[in-house]
């Protein structure tokens, strides 16, 4: 409470509006003060200067002789203590500061007949209330210089004076004096009670206690109406004062919740107009200010999306850890890749983390490859405080490598048998089995026959690259597939007759109409045909059917052969693929090109080509056209 600026506003807003009350009451009081002290002066010399026109009508002569108002007076000492009982104490006072006739006598007497008619106990409280002790009201003479006194003098050298003066034995207590010049006058200027003409021979000198107009009599005889006075206006000012501290208050308990929530990550109203010119401004920097971050935090906020996005969106495994290991971001990637091999990821970024340098590692997770590559974090300092580690799936790489690499040795192995052979029986020709007419005859056609193979050899592998280069040159026409199906079926006849292999057609009664190179397609079913009567055994059946798949031909050649292992599926159709030669006849075998070309030329034409099996009851090859 005592710390909120509302209570420090009121209670400034107090102490600066009784501050000025108590400024403002001690200049009015000593203002007071000044004016009924100035009107006393007039008046207490208009006393001594009607006594003087007395004592000049009287003449100076007669002064220590008779009584000149209401009785007679002696001269005597100068009675001092009188001075402070209320009333006008009058003395005539000569040259030489001595009293020649004191007016006050009367006074005195009445004081004494009081004292000694009042109880002592009342006759006390009459003095208490005049602040003079009783001792000193009996009569106190004291030997004064007055010729000394300023008003004296001043008064003798022909100008009225007046003095204020205060004695210790009378404390809150003073004396007014006035003091009027007394002339003596010659018969050509008669008295005029004026301060002009004449000698001056004596000084009236007037006395007068003063009221206790000091700040110590503000509690006794104003206290009810001051103590009343400050309690209302400490009432009105406090109530002011709350009035003003609730205004100057409440925009800024607006400001200060609005910047709460500001900091609390919430959204914050806006701070309506205040009433003061600085508070207004205050709120509108605010809502500026406001305004600002909102923008700032959408366009933040969509910046992080976009981030989010990008990073999720990448194929690539991206996380980062804090300095302690602790993963602090990852996608979706990199959670599948923690999943399947989180150790070896932990311990190339703890090396990292470590060494703080990059590290590149290759972690294996199942049956896919990553390339890893850890990045460390640094600090402003430049010390190590995280790390960032990125994976990218090299699987396909890897098998790329590997089919590189088998492409090679298998291109390599299927060249040196042919070359081998002709290099060989060319060797034995010119060792002179040329000679020979049958031998060289035999020898000419092995050549030749390696030297077709060999040509078959090159021709495929031109054939699927060009394929791979998206430039196999097709030339699309509308083409029967029934009748591209009779065809191969019709070339391949005689050899299935031979294995004893009876070869069933399963044809639509008409045409089947279909946008493709009949060649390429003639092509692919002479490879498919050939390699169901390669796997088939003896009095085993092929069968060739056109139906529809999907809205779309479909040719089937199906066999009864040992089938195709469901592990060896997905790989039948790359290049120089072979299955198990021991559940195929012994010289059914080949390139391993045949299915990589089929599958080329179907996907060149836009068609699908699959292959279903179960082991020990055949194989069937699917493949779709479209439609012209």
């Amino acid at each position: 409470m005592f710390k909120s600026l509302r209570f420090r506003l009121i209670a400034s807003y107090l102490l600066v509006v009784l501050l000025a009350m108590g400024i403002a009451a001690g200049l009015a009081w000593a203002a007071l003060d000044r004016a009924f002290l100035d009107v006393l002066r007039e008046n207490l010399l208009a006393q001594a200067q009607r006594v003087a026109q007395v004592v000049e009508a009287g003449g100076a002569d007669d002064i220590t002789t008779a009584g000149v108002i209401g009785g007679e007076s002696a001269a005597g000492e100068y009675l001092q203590s009188a001075n402070v009982l209320p009333g006008y104490h009058t003395r005539v006072v000569d040259e030489e500061g001595v009293v020649i006739l004191d007016l006050a006598t009367a006074d005195t007497e009445a004081q004494e007949e009081a004292s000694s008619i009042l109880p002592p106990d009342q006759y006390g409280r009459l003095l208490s209330n005049f602040d003079i002790r009783a001792g000193d009201a009996r009569g106190q003479v004291v030997t004064i210089p007055l010729a000394e006194r300023p008003e004296i003098q001043s008064a003798l050298a022909g100008r009225p004076a007046t003095a204020v003066r205060a004695y210790s034995w009378a404390p809150d207590r003073r004396v007014l004096y006035a003091a009027y010049p007394v002339r003596a006058y010659d018969d050509a200027s008669p008295p005029t009670g004026g301060t002009e003409g004449g000698n001056v021979r004596s000084v009236v000198y007037v006395a007068s206690p003063l009221p206790r107009f000091s700040l110590t009599l503000l509690p006794t005889t104003f206290g009810p109406q001051v103590l009343g006075g400050v309690a209302l206006a400490i009432l009105l000012s406090g109530l002011a004062g709350l009035l003003l501290a609730r205004g100057l208050t409440r925009p800024l308990r607006r400001l200060t919740d609005a910047a709460s929530k500001l900091a609390r990550g919430e959204p914050a109203p806006a701070i309506p107009p205040a009433s003061t010119n600085e508070l207004d401004r205050l709120g509108t920097a605010f809502n500026t200010m406001n305004a600002n971050l909102a923008t700032a935090y959408e366009a933040l906020a969509a910046q992080a999306r976009q981030r989010e996005a990008i990073l999720h969106g990448l194929a690539d495994a991206v996380l980062a850890t804090d300095g302690s290991g602790e993963i602090i971001l990852a996608n979706e990637a990199a959670s599948a890749l923690l999943d399947m091999a989180s150790q070896p990821v932990d311990e190339a970024i703890r090396r990292t983390l470590a060494g703080g340098e990059p590290q590149a590692a290759e972690v294996v997770a199942q049956t896919q490859v990553f390339e890893l590559l850890t990045t460390p974090l640094r600090d402003e300092g430049g010390e190590v405080s995280g790390a960032v580690a990125v994976g990218h799936d090299v699987t396909a790489y890897r098998q790329l490598d590997r089919l590189r690499t088998n492409f090679v040795s298998d291109v390599s192995h299927e060249l040196r048998t042919p070359l081998t052979a002709i290099k060989g029986f060319v060797e034995t020709l010119q060792d002179g089995a040329a000679d020979d007419p049958a031998v060289r005859d035999r020898f000419l056609n092995t050549i030749a026959v390696e030297t077709e193979r060999l040509t078959r050899l090159t021709n495929d592998l031109l054939l699927l690259t060009r394929a791979d280069a998206g430039r196999l040159d097709l030339c699309l026409a509308p083409t029967d597939l029934v009748a591209c199906v009779q065809r191969a079926v019709a070339q391949l006849e005689g050899r299935a007759r031979e294995k004893q292999i009876a070869v069933t057609v399963d044809l639509p009664d008409g045409p089947v109409s279909v946008r493709a190179d009949a060649d390429r397609i003639h092509q692919v079913l002479v490879n498919l045909l050939d390699n169901a009567i390669k796997f088939t055994p003896p009095e085993g059946r092929v069968t060739i059917s056109v139906g529809d798949y999907g809205g779309h031909p479909c040719v089937t050649v199906a066999d009864t052969g040992p089938g195709i292992p469901a592990d060896e599926l997905p790989h039948v159709f790359e290049r120089f693929y072979r299955g198990d030669r021991s559940r195929a006849r012994k010289g059914a075998d080949g390139s391993g090109l045949g299915l990589a070309i089929a599958k080329a030329i179907v996907e060149a034409h836009g068609g699908q080509i699959r292959v279903t099996s179960e082991p020990g009851k055949g194989a069937a090859f699917h493949f779709t056209l479209s439609l012209v």
